[in-house]
């Protein structure tokens, strides 16, 4: 059973977004195109992985929790993949990296080798499931629970070659999922668990989960104004007889507003004035940007004149809210 399903990284709508408003020749923009296809090659990586996994027939108590996030008072676990069963807890790092990949196990360092023969230094999977590890088996002592933990660190890409691997750790290729499932439920044949203390195990871990805080960026200054087209075509979207419509491909979205307040969120705060909503859509009206604020529907506070919005993480689109477009 999936308790929580992998959601799309917010840093990919964050880069998205700033690479939407910001010219292709500024400096740093070969650098933001690097860190958006490294961050998407990471989620669809785990995506693959999701989906091998899903298939596998575990024949046991079972939950999937993808993506745990447990903040603590001064530092985090991010599992990329839990796996709950009435016979052990399996525990996934999840990495889409190429090359020819080394683990030195006295300097704790990992490194890729690349075609062109560089050598990249990166963080040490091995020490991340590691401390996963040692995090999970204090859990379960808290919890009077005795569970084997197994922390496995998984390559998306066949062309990922490890030539040196630390002793005692599992490395696959995400494509023996399968083949390590049936031999962890040969090794782990007994079942510790009922059904009952399984889900509730689960469960209380998924209330550990909290929203991973989105990292902020160095934001320049002169971002491109207006509502933007959702599309590639690169057009802005004008406000006609209650609808925007793109200038360059004609797209219409009665709501493109919307995923504009959302990027102001990501890039600039989560609230939000009349006068910097108008700076940052290029709508001139204080009229008609109070109506499409109002309409979206957000939390706010304060007066007419000095009222302040907070943008939510989604902004729903209600049909009750359609007639109130009829006013703009």
């Amino acid at each position: 059973m999936i308790l929580k399903e992998r959601c799309q990284p917010p840093e990919i709508f964050q880069l998205e977004s700033l690479m939407q408003r910001v010219p292709i020749v500024h400096p740093l923009f070969p650098h933001w195109t690097e860190q958006l296809r490294r961050i998407s090659a990471g989620f669809n990586g785990e995506q693959r992985v999701d989906s091998l996994f899903y298939e596998i027939p575990i024949e046991t108590s079972h939950y999937f929790i993808q993506d745990l996030y447990i903040q603590k008072p001064k530092s985090s676990h991010q599992v990329d993949t839990v796996l709950v069963t009435s016979r052990f807890v399996l525990l996934l790092e999840i990495k889409s990296i190429t090359g020819e990949l080394n683990f030195d196990p006295q300097l704790r360092q990992f490194s890729r080798t690349n075609k062109d023969g560089s050598v990249d230094g990166m963080n040490n999977p091995d020490d991340q499931i590691r401390r996963h590890e040692k995090w999970m088996q204090h859990f379960l002592a808290e919890q009077k629970i005795s569970l084997p933990v197994i922390g496995v660190i998984v390559f998306t890409y066949p062309s990922s070659i490890v030539n040196s691997r630390p002793k005692n750790r599992i490395i696959i290729q995400s494509s023996g999922l399968p083949y390590l499932m049936d031999q962890l439920l040969a090794k782990y044949p007994n079942e510790l668990l009922n059904t009952r203390k399984t889900r509730h195990l689960a469960g209380r871990l998924l209330q550990l989960h909290s929203v991973r805080p989105l990292r902020r960026i160095a934001v320049p200054v002169g971002l491109r104004r207006g509502v933007l087209c959702g599309k590639d075509c690169g057009g802005t979207m004008n406000l006609n007889w209650r609808k925007w419509i793109c200038d360059k491909c004609s797209r219409i979205d009665r709501y493109a507003h919307f995923e504009t307040l959302l990027q102001y969120r990501v890039l600039i705060s989560q609230t939000i004035t009349n006068n910097e909503f108008r700076k940052f859509t290029g709508i001139d009206s204080v009229a008609t940007a109070s109506k499409l604020l109002r309409i979206a529907n957000m939390p706010s506070k304060g007066s007419y004149k000095d009222r302040i919005y907070t943008i939510p993480e989604e902004i729903i689109r209600l049909e009750s809210i359609s007639t109130d477009l009829e006013s703009i």
